[in-house]
This record gives structure tokens, sequence and C-alpha cells, in this order.
């Protein structure tokens, strides 16, 4: 198993409390690619004669190990640093610890070669000619606007372009299908959303939609053309997991 070293710092703002502590994570060593090959060497595992998929998912996986020993990684691509977050008390200190009981992650920031190759690109913008169908941009709660995320029987706001739910086709609606049982389907149907625009669809998440993971479909036979309404839907799949309810996994943006 192992093991990460972490510095104790007395918590000065929990007054209430007096041997409370915050953790930071010990640098074990910063390792950059040539660091990381060494370590798969030292592993035995042959690096000749294998293809290209399993040499990379061996070098990610060792990454994973290093980091869990308490190891920056810097590679050109990503930068990768130890997070503690939670509160141990003095009892705690000189006793391995759990990670389960305070929030451990692994933050990555972009490297210096990800930084260059996005510093020297240009953007290009553009709607697809004649698109009538509806685009979803994103899925949050209003009252915390976490990207991709919803809470049970809360409210839940889809964001994007052309959405206005109009027809009469059955299919018309939002549509959120379970991730771990494809076949459980929850259809919410155009009159309960409000507002219902061609930028936003606002509408309570139904008790149905329970904590997991889902996907969400928005069928509309509106366009463009707010007064036409299409003979055939037309849907859009968004292609993001929408995280309901506390879901092991579920990080902020800037964690792994």
């Amino acid at each position: 198993m192992s093991t990460i070293n972490a510095i104790a710092h007395l918590n000065e703002l929990t007054k209430e409390i007096e041997n409370d502590y915050y953790l930071t994570a010990q640098v074990t060593a910063t390792l950059g690619v040539d660091d990381i090959v060494t370590r798969i060497a030292a592993r035995e595992i042959a690096t000749k004669n294998v293809d290209g998929a399993a040499f990379i998912k061996t070098f990610l996986d060792e990454c994973a190990r290093a980091a869990a020993e308490g190891n920056n990684i810097v590679t050109p691509f990503f930068r990768s640093s130890i997070g503690i977050q939670g509160s141990v008390l003095a009892n705690d200190l000189g006793h391995n610890i759990p990670a389960d009981r305070l929030k451990v992650s692994v933050n990555l920031t972009q490297g210096d070669g990800a930084r260059r190759a996005i510093e020297s690109c240009v953007i290009h913008a553009f709607e697809q000619s004649g698109a009538t169908g509806p685009v979803i941009q994103s899925v949050t709660d209003p009252t915390e606007n976490k990207p991709n995320h919803l809470n049970p029987g809360g409210m839940a706001l889809i964001s994007g372009m052309r959405l206005a739910v109009k027809g009469d086709d059955a299919s018309v609606g939002i549509l959120f299908t379970s991730e771990k049982e494809p076949a459980t389907t929850v259809f919410v149907a155009p009159k309960s959303l409000s507002p219902n625009s061609p930028t936003k669809l606002q509408f309570v998440l139904p008790a149905a939609v329970t904590e997991g993971k889902w996907y969400v479909r928005v069928t509309t036979q509106s366009s463009s053309n707010t007064t036409q309404i299409l003979k055939t839907p037309r849907s859009y799949d968004y292609p993001e997991i929408i995280k309901v309810g506390d879901v092991p996994g579920y990080e902020r943006p800037g964690e792994l």
C-alpha cells in the first residue's frame, strides 16, 4: 500500500475546537517523463515490441502509482500535485489515516507543451449550415451552477441553441437514461418546462431521476424559424454524463 506523508497545520479558524489540524501533502519528489520510464523499467515490464496503446496505458498507470506515493508529476502535457481537504485531530498525528476519511485528490494543470500548443492555435467557430436541430451546451442546477451536476428533486436548467420543445410527436421532450441501467428512462414532457425557450429549458427534476449517472436527450420539432414545426423530430444527445446527487467521482473543475 502506498503512503502519502502530510504536514499537519493547527487550524486557527475553528475556535470552538482546540486540537484540529488541516493537512498539506509533503512532496516526495517531482518526477519527469524519464523518471516514470525508469520506474516502469524497475517493474521489469518489457517495452520492446509492445503496441503503443499498451505502453501509454502502462505509462499513465505508473504516473498514478507515483502520485499515490506523494510524488508530483511533470510531463509536457500535464503537471500533477496532491491535494488534501478535511481536518484531523491531535490524536491522529503520527498515525496512518485512511484516505477515505479525507478528500485526497490528484490536481492537474496543463504542462508547458500543452500551453505552447494551445497558445499557437486558432479557434474557428461555426454553426452547421442549415442546422435545425437542438444543441445542448450545458446542464446545471441553477441554484449551485456546477457543470453536469443535478440534485434529486432540485431544479434543472438546460442551456443551448434551438431548444424550444414543441411538436406533437410522442418523442418530443427531455429523456433521461440511466448510465448503469440503460433500460431505465425518465421522460419530461413539454408542459413541465418553464421557461421553454430556444436557449433555456428549466424544470423540476423528476423523483424517478434518482442519485447516479444519467444521459440526457432533448427532442423537438421546432426549428431555427420559431414559427415552423418540422415534420420529423430532431434529437440531441448531450455528450457528457450528468451526475445526480452525491456520486463518487464527482470532482470540482481542475481535479481528477
